[in-house]
């Protein structure tokens, strides 16, 4: 397999973690949110502001996708790398 497209394989499964990580976090939001409501009405308090609950979590979960994904591809980058200068020793 060429190296170019062994990058570009590693470049796909760092998009498809970025989506999955992003996706936990506003799911967790989600639910967050839920909650919040829940024990607002049963305790009597104000409804907690969902805009403000999903935008919290949104930019936790860019912060976290992005961090992990970017450790997933330079790590299978580096790898690669690693590799084409042993080959290149031996």
């Amino acid at each position: 397999m060429s190296t170019r497209i062994m990058a570009v394989l590693w470049l796909l499964l760092g998009v498809v973690m970025w989506n999955g990580f992003y996706d936990l976090y506003v799911s967790r939001g989600a639910r967050e949110y839920g909650q919040l409501r829940v024990e607002a009405r049963l305790s009597g308090a104000a409804e907690p502001n969902m805009t403000e609950v999903m935008a919290r979590n949104s930019r936790a979960g860019a912060q976290a996708a992005t961090l992990w994904a970017s450790l997933i591809v330079f790590a299978g980058w580096g790898t690669m790398w690693v590799a084409r200068e042993g080959r290149r020793r031996v």
